[in-house]
């Protein structure tokens, strides 16, 4: 029994620990964030501005499913969290909460590929192409923003502690 509980702990910090991962790390990517208002983006894609008024349009229309989706998984998550911190948990409420997580989470990345599904519509095949071809550069950026807010020094692993790590401006916002 001990050790199926230790099991059950380490795969439940393995999910927690799991939530760290940006969203879309499975699927489609985009920058995070109203993308297309940043500078920097704008250039790259040459976006004009009915493009921008587009995706912003798309962006609120999502907006409150993503507030309550996000609240969702928030939710679900202290479930688990107050489950997995009991010394007597229940092993078949544990799994159901680890189960009602996973599927709000589910929930929460099916509608952000929904949302930027219905953008790539408003984008030219060249201006997908470029958000295709950038989304590992996007995505270690994102990962450095991560360590930054941590403590963690410039490409060190998220278990080598806290250092203080210098803080740069990102040239995306």
């Amino acid at each position: 029994m001990k050790g199926r509980r230790l099991f059950l702990t380490s795969c439940v910090l393995g999910l927690l620990l799991g939530a760290a991962v940006p969203l879309f790390a499975q699927g489609l990517e985009a920058p995070l964030g109203k993308w297309w208002k940043r500078p920097r983006i704008v250039a790259l894609l040459n976006l004009i501005p009915e493009q921008q008024d587009r995706l912003e349009e798309i962006f609120s229309r999502n907006r409150r499913a993503f507030v309550d989706l996000k609240a969702d998984v928030e939710r679900r998550q202290i479930d688990v969290e107050e489950l997995v911190s009991k010394k007597d948990a229940d092993e078949k409420k544990t799994v159901a909460a680890i189960d009602a997580l996973e599927q709000a989470r589910m929930r929460l990345r099916r509608q952000f590929t929904l949302m930027l599904l219905q953008q790539k519509e408003v984008l030219t095949a060249a201006q997908w192409q470029t958000i295709v071809d950038r989304r590992e550069e996007w995505r270690r950026e994102r990962m450095e923003e991560r360590r930054q807010r941590l403590g963690l020094g410039p490409g060190s692993p998220p278990d080598s502690g806290p250092q203080q790590a210098p803080q740069r401006q990102n040239p995306n916002r």
